[in-house]
């Protein structure tokens, strides 16, 4: 299962309805949006709540309120467990000889996330911190380095420390919820949410982008980073890019290449759902917003609003 759909950027600003209230529309206020995308199937999505998939999704949203709050305890003894976050030093080598990019010190690695290659992070469950291991593991045939190409590797590994995900209790105490058995309900609603949203985005069609909605993200993308970047680090973005050796122009261009395509599949799908069943933004989207871009603001208060309308009409069992 693909990790949950997202519009990568995270709240909103509070905002007035769009429709029938005088809001200036940011988004597709100059485009029909079926020229750009076909959707259908939206209403009375179905959602079975007893399979193997759901509770995915269940574990994908914890695992998210987890990572977004930081919520791990830091184990400092006892043996490495699926799902843990553990520090560690390594070192790979081929023939007995360390390579290049095989070696790295206080590297943070999720195990179960299948980042590193073959069986690494299964061969790391069951050691200790403070424990050194040797791992063998197998480059794929496509790796695409030629000197690593299908090679056996041995990696020695140090677990300097492990941080662990909180219990659900615990979660649920810290994001001020009465009771886990309400902090479970909340989940199950979310997961709900995203197995809609992801079949109502394979069950529609993105034809083609609107250019200067394009436009108009890539600078609210921007923006949002030069806020964020200023409140939480104080650092000013711009002098930033220009220190890495690359220019805000250049900024802008990775943000329209790998950002903004996979933003607009998703937010066309919502704004066509939203323009046809001429929708209006709920209040629950307007005590919880903290950007002060109009754009991004409205994008999820829409996406909010949408959710909301076909959970209320899908078929849940």
């Amino acid at each position: 299962m693909k990790k949950l759909t997202a519009i990568l950027l995270v709240t909103i600003l509070m905002v007035t309805c769009l429709a029938g209230c005088g809001q200036k529309r940011e988004l597709y206020s100059k485009v029909k949006l079926e020229n750009y995308v076909e959707v259908k199937d939206y209403l009375g999505v179905e959602v079975d709540t007893a399979t193997d998939e759901f509770a995915q999704y269940c574990d994908e949203v914890f695992n998210i309120d987890v990572e977004d709050n930081s919520l791990y305890e830091e184990v400092k003894e006892g043996p490495v467990q699926n799902g843990d976050i553990v520090n560690l030093d390594y070192e790979g080598k081929l023939d007995g000889v360390a390579f290049e990019g095989g070696t790295a010190k206080g590297a943070d690695l999720e195990i179960g996330s299948h980042t590193f290659i073959d069986d690494f992070e299964e061969e790391l469950i069951g050691v200790m911190v403070g424990e050194t291991k040797d791992v063998t593991a197998k480059f794929p045939e496509n790796y695409g380095k030629a000197e690593l190409n299908g090679k056996e590797a041995i990696f020695t590994c140090k677990i300097n420390g492990i941080k662990r995900p909180l219990t659900e209790e615990k979660v649920a105490e810290e994001l001020d919820f009465d009771s886990v058995e309400d902090y479970k309900e909340d989940i199950k609603k979310r997961a709900i949410q995203q197995s809609i949203l992801d079949t109502v985005i394979k069950n529609s069609k993105v034809k083609d982008y609107p250019e200067k909605d394009c436009e108009i993200l890539v600078d609210a993308i921007y923006n949002y980073y030069v806020e964020m970047y200023k409140s939480t680090s104080n650092v000013d973005l711009e002098e930033l890019i220009i220190a890495n050796g690359s220019t805000v122009e250049q900024y802008k261009s990775q943000i329209s290449s790998q950002m903004v395509p996979q933003m607009m599949n998703v937010n066309m799908v919502m704004y066509y759902i939203f323009d046809a069943e001429k929708l209006e933004l709920l209040e629950s989207t307007l005590n919880k917003q903290n950007t002060s871009d109009p754009v991004i603001a409205e994008s999820y208060a829409v996406q909010d609003t949408v959710m909301e309308y076909l959970y209320d009409n899908a078929k849940i069992k």
